[in-house]
């Protein structure tokens, strides 16, 4: 019996010792993710190198278009509006919202397209936040193509020459209506950036990377590990700017 015992504690430390690494694993993984995500946000929000002295730090047009498609449950949706709240917080630590400053509008889209709130309606963090929670989910399609084609009209409508222009695209499919990738091709010929966000193990690898400029793709498991990721990318901006 007191072997049994044994072999029963034996069992049980391995076991622990598992779950421990799995749990070591994973955070490491999300750690590496939150470098790329911070590295990759500070790159595209400030394109010059910090040795350029004649470089000038320019404000940020930001359309966020959030997948809002039937494969996405409410919970999911809450969770896609956390992180795209922890971006948008990311990006006003060294691009601030403010009038006649960074600027940010919002999508959602399914078969169709519901524009949320336009670039020059919100001049504050909390009040962007604030409109990404109202937001609700949908139901139906994946049409990436009309997201894409709102939100360069988004841009269009209210541009600013001397602004960057970033559009930042979260999905967990491929599309399922038109063929987004020309219109990919002709906002990233204006000089514009696409950053996509692949939720999930149904997206179409191809099509992302076709979408999205150079190394500007983030995939996750779940939208969870991208809350988590998100949080961790943005403490990391938070104590670099505070050393």
């Amino acid at each position: 019996m007191e072997r049994l015992y044994v072999l029963i504690l034996t069992a049980a430390l391995l076991l622990a010792e598992g779950y421990a690494q799995i749990d070591l694993i994973q955070n490491v993984g999300a750690a590496l993710q939150a470098a790329r995500l911070a590295n990759t946000l500070t790159k595209v929000l400030s394109p010059c190198s910090v040795r350029d002295a004649a470089c000038k730090v320019t404000n940020v047009d930001v359309v966020l278009a959030l997948d809002a498609s039937g494969s996405i449950d409410d919970a999911e949706f809450t969770s896609a509006k956390d992180a795209s709240k922890i971006i948008v917080e990311t990006i006003d630590i060294s691009h601030p919202i403010l009038p006649g400053g960074t600027r940010v509008g919002a999508l959602k889209f399914t078969r169709g397209v519901v524009r949320e709130f336009e670039l020059n309606e919100h001049t504050s963090l909390a009040s962007v936040k604030t409109n990404i929670d109202s937001i609700q989910n949908g139901n139906g399609l994946t049409n990436i193509q009309l997201a894409l084609e709102t939100s360069q009209l988004m841009i269009e409508k209210d541009f600013v020459e001397e602004n960057n222009e970033l559009i930042w695209l979260l999905t967990d499919g491929q599309s399922t209506v038109g063929n987004p990738i020309p219109r990919a091709t002709n906002i990233k010929k204006l000089g514009w950036t696409i950053c996509v966000v692949a939720i999930g193990n149904n997206v179409n690898d191809a099509e992302i990377n076709a979408i999205a400029s150079p190394d500007c793709v983030f995939k996750f498991g779940d939208f969870a590990q991208y809350v988590k990721v998100a949080t961790l990318a943005l403490n990391r901006i938070q104590a670099s700017r505070a050393a």
